[in-house]
């Protein structure tokens, strides 16, 4: 797994201490002191500042999905696997139900996006909608799980590797795990998009 990316603020600012963002921010501190590592070798690591991380960790600060990126990394998880929870002993065929919230732990970054998380439990496929306009800020994402992306609203440009194709309402594009990929929105428009990662257990 990998991230090309230019040099990016470390995240969209303040939380408002919500449910979601204490969540993430006890996971982080609670994997990052079971792989025995200081608040400053972790935020060194995923090329944070010590500061910025605590905030993170006490659920003051709500990230950026390039920040959290870079903490799975330094974590040695992913993204996924830090916005849910590990489901306790769900049975086979089991399921769960989610509960519309205004609460979100991340944003989308660039632009004005803003991702909503449609899962508590960890399981296969991790369900999220990014809403907003998304910048082309010269990163790239690459990584392990496959991905399906469904428009719901709005149109978005998803550049894979050298092919760059528009999706509008109703369209949907999937690709495997370690293409290259990155989204934008044209100027001033926004965009409604359902996203649905594999997650890969492996914490």
């Amino acid at each position: 797994m990998s991230e090309i990316a230019a040099a990016a603020d470390p995240g969209p600012g303040p939380a408002d201490h919500d449910a979601s963002a204490l969540a993430l921010g006890a996971r982080i501190r609670a994997l990052r002191k079971r792989r025995g590592l200081t608040l400053t070798q972790a935020a060194s690591d995923a090329d944070l500042s010590h500061s910025f991380l605590s905030q993170v960790e006490r659920g003051h600060e709500r990230l950026s999905m390039a920040s959290l990126f870079r903490i799975a990394r330094a974590l040695g998880t992913t993204q996924q696997a830090l916005l849910t929870d590990e489901p306790e002993g769900v049975p086979s065929g089991g399921f769960h139900v989610y509960r519309a919230t205004s609460d979100s732990p991340v944003d989308a970054g660039s632009g004005s996006g803003a991702v909503t998380v449609l899962a508590q439990q960890r399981a296969r496929f991790l369900p999220m909608i990014f809403s907003g306009s998304f910048e082309d800020d010269g990163l790239w994402w690459q990584h392990d799980e496959e991905e399906f992306v469904y428009v719901l609203e709005g149109e978005i440009v998803i550049v894979l590797e050298d092919e760059e194709v528009t999706l509008a309402r109703g369209d949907a594009a999937y690709y495997g795990g370690g293409s290259r990929h990155k989204w934008r929105t044209a100027p001033g428009e926004t965009c409604q998009v359902l996203v649905v990662k594999e997650q890969q257990h492996h914490t």
